[in-house]
């Protein structure tokens, strides 16, 4: 019992350090301390020191120590770029489909329904100073197309039109005879989706409106938007011209489509 008390004094014993400068003699005195806080200090930050390089080990240090966290983030990285790849490949699939479908309506055979719509974000009511001819009655062609269509639309281009509608002998547009060079209007808010050259029908802008309106000017003389571009109601696009093989004369051949099917321009604008 008096060697367990011996060693346990030895411990608690108190002692303090003292330092005393050479040259003045001054003394500098620590607080009193023991074998056992010593211990218990030195035990208290080999606790903190494993537990912070335990925490690192798991987190900081992982990335470059352990492979175990290297492989998983690999294989996160690996599914992340996959997926990425997956949506990419369908987005090509939709936009070629997309593609081929107004090459068709461009050829004026396409049956088939647009599948990409103006988002809502792109449309805009049309500005104050912008005077739409009113629409008339609702025709059949724009039942079958769908009940949501803008109530007015601007005319393409003041002229007279010398070409009707007709659906059976192929002529899926009007033909607007005006000056030359005259300026060719978007009939609605949209977006530009082609704007180039074509053999047979010239310079060609076909522009997407919303809730799938689709407008396309042919024989243009000059073509002032791209792909991509944002035009407004009323906003000038092309100058009216005579070019393409199967052009007979100055002349703008102004198409309508709405879920891909051709409609009567003259059933929604009074030009």
């Amino acid at each position: 019992m008096r060697t367990h008390r011996s060693f346990w004094d030895y411990f608690e014993r108190r002692y303090q350090l003292v330092i005393r400068n050479v040259e003045n003699f001054a003394e500098h005195i620590t607080p009193p301390f023991s074998y056992a806080i010593i211990i218990t200090v030195c035990l208290s930050w080999l606790c903190i020191s494993f537990g912070i390089s335990l925490w690192l080990s798991k987190t900081v240090l992982a990335r470059w120590m352990n492979p175990i966290y290297i492989e998983t983030e690999n294989q996160k990285k690996i599914l992340s770029l996959a997926a990425t790849v997956e949506a990419l490949e369908q987005q090509i699939i939709s936009q070629t489909e997309f593609i081929a479908t107004l090459q068709k309506i461009i050829q004026g055979t396409s049956k088939q329904p647009l599948s990409h719509p103006l988002p809502a974000a792109f449309v805009e009511p049309v500005e104050a100073d912008v005077k739409p001819e009113p629409s008339v009655a609702v025709s059949t062609s724009q039942k079958r197309a769908g009940a949501n269509r803008p109530a007015c639309l601007v005319p393409p281009i003041n002229g007279m039109i010398t070409k009707p509608f007709h659906r059976e002998g192929n002529h899926y547009g009007v033909d607007i005879v005006a000056k030359d060079k005259d300026p060719i209007k978007a009939i609605s808010t949209g977006i530009v989706i082609f704007s180039d050259w074509s053999v047979d029908t010239g310079w060609v802008i076909v522009i997407q409106h919303y809730d799938n309106i689709v407008s396309i000017c042919k024989h243009c003389a000059i073509l002032f938007k791209k792909v991509g571009n944002l035009v407004r109601a009323g906003d000038v696009v092309a100058l009216m011209g005579n070019s393409g093989e199967i052009s007979t004369g100055p002349h703008l051949h102004f198409e309508l489509w709405g879920e891909g099917v051709a409609l009567n321009p003259e059933d929604y604008i009074n030009s």
